[in-house]
């Protein structure tokens, strides 16, 4: 029965790597007040007072497997250890060591001698990313120290707990990791509860191997291991939505590891919290009167101020077995801000195959090459910073089937090397894109220093990673 099923799945992604990623009909960019709502000053107080009466219990969910050797790629790219100083990023790494959380007495004396000329370049970036050091190369980037504060020095898992802490009393955390480096979190979720002499409720998961990819090789043969089996890959973060299915919350709210800010700079992003979550709690107040009393007036009505669908969404008749299947759906808020350049995706209005237009989270890779379609995606506003607060039951109080919400169409086809050769694999549909296209969405605009993103080691000299004097 498993070898039938095995078979069966590896004709399925062989052929879905052979049609290639589906492209996705991208009609317009979500805009201000079309596709993104803004909250007024009146209305943020108004939400956060609804948050804070009504004192709920918050998970956050925050995928933490993702290694940190991106961080520092540039240290290692130079052709050459005798051209490794001409490269301005890396003078900028040596030069600010010690503007880093993570130097310490050991950094300390390496640093003073390579000043003095008696290691060179080379051996000291080798004590900070190489496995003779602190080898951040290869760890999770939710273990690499972050911040230093007057308490001491945070790695970034360390400060989403604290932060979420800050942000209720009745917050949980679960992250999701590599079974590898369990113990390494255990052990730093030890040091912060020794440090603030409090408890914190931190669980985790690892992705379900079972949802690993068969890999092909040019030919598009399966790969055969040296034991047995065939080569699989992880699926990307779409691969999470079991994770997420297995977490016992209502509210989630989710975000990405690197993107926390300093302790003491994180006042906005905890205002910002507050407010998605009380507009979640409002929303799904509203949604749930027009359920109980369905009337397409009223959802209308409703529709004309949080834009949850679209026009021809809401072109139903006035129905109330349509009204009710339209909005009893997961909802989630997710937060925009305005696009600065940074590569990611947006919300944008996009038609399926059935000709039905709706709200979604896209990637560029999803995006056809056609110069119109590719317009499109460059006149985009905003960029999903992946600050969202999600509502995971019905309005019976039951918690939704989610992978029912899922579009599983919306699969990607990735190009890797492999011991030097090319394989292709398929990914999941991703967490915030077809794993949640069916669900209703509200876009709303939050400022951008709710996003400071360690995508670089050096992004960590950013004013909001560091500690004020």
């Amino acid at each position: 029965m498993q070898e039938a099923d095995d078979t069966r799945q590896i004709i399925s992604q062989k052929n879905k790597i052979q049609s290639g990623s589906p492209k996705i009909e991208i009609i317009a960019p979500c805009i201000l007040n079309n596709g993104i709502i803004g909250i007024s000053k009146t209305e943020q107080s108004e939400l956060t007072k609804l948050f804070e009466d009504e004192n709920q219990e918050l998970m956050f969910f925050i995928p933490a497997s993702g290694s940190g050797s991106r961080m520092f790629d540039f240290l290692n790219s130079s052709a050459s250890d005798a051209h490794l100083e001409k490269d301005e990023k890396v003078t900028v790494f040596l030069n600010e060591l010690e503007s880093f959380a993570f130097y310490d007495d050991e950094l300390k004396s390496l640093y003073v001698r390579w000043k003095n000329g008696t290691i060179d370049s080379r051996e000291l970036i080798s004590n900070v990313i190489g496995p003779l050091g602190k080898n951040f190369s290869k760890l999770p980037k939710g273990l690499i120290p972050f911040h230093s504060l007057e308490e001491g020095v945070l790695n970034a898992f360390q400060e989403h707990v604290l932060q979420g802490s800050v942000l209720s009393e009745k917050s949980r955390f679960h992250f999701t990791i590599q079974k590898l480096f369990e113990e390494t979190f255990l052990s730093s979720r030890a040091d912060l509860e020794n440090r603030f002499e409090k408890e914190y409720d931190v669980s985790f998961s690892v992705q379900n191997s079972d949802s690993d990819s068969y890999a092909f090789d040019k030919s598009m043969q399966e790969i055969p291991l040296k034991n047995e089996g065939f080569l699989r890959r992880p699926s990307g973060h779409g691969a999470l939505l079991e994770n997420l299915i297995n977490i016992d919350n209502q509210f989630i709210l989710i975000k990405n590891i690197d993107n926390v800010q300093h302790l003491y700079s994180s006042d906005k992003t905890v205002e910002i919290w507050k407010i998605l979550c009380g507009l979640l709690f409002k929303v799904k107040t509203q949604l749930k009167h027009i359920y109980d009393n369905p009337s397409l007036e009223s959802l209308r009505g409703f529709n004309h101020r949080y834009q949850l669908y679209t026009s021809e969404q809401i072109d139903i008749s006035d129905d109330a077995i349509l009204i009710k299947e339209l909005i009893n759906r997961p909802l989630r808020i997710s937060g925009m801000v305005q696009n600065q350049g940074k590569a990611g995706g947006g919300p944008f209005f996009v038609k399926d195959r059935n000709g039905t237009v709706s709200k979604q989270i896209i990637e560029g890779v999803q995006v056809s090459s056609d110069l119109e379609q590719q317009k499109l995606m460059s006149n985009s506003t905003h960029f999903n910073p992946v600050m969202m607060v999600l509502d995971v039951y019905d309005f019976e109080g039951k918690k939704h089937e989610l992978k029912k919400f899922r579009n599983d169409e919306n699969y990607f086809v990735v190009n890797k090397m492999y011991q030097g050769e090319n394989i292709s694999f398929v990914e999941l549909p991703g967490l915030w894109n077809g794993a949640m296209y069916d669900w209703n969405t509200v876009f709303v605009e939050i400022p951008v220093e709710t996003f400071t993103p360690v995508k670089t080691v050096l992004d960590l000299l950013d004013s909001n990673h560091q500690l004020k004097k």
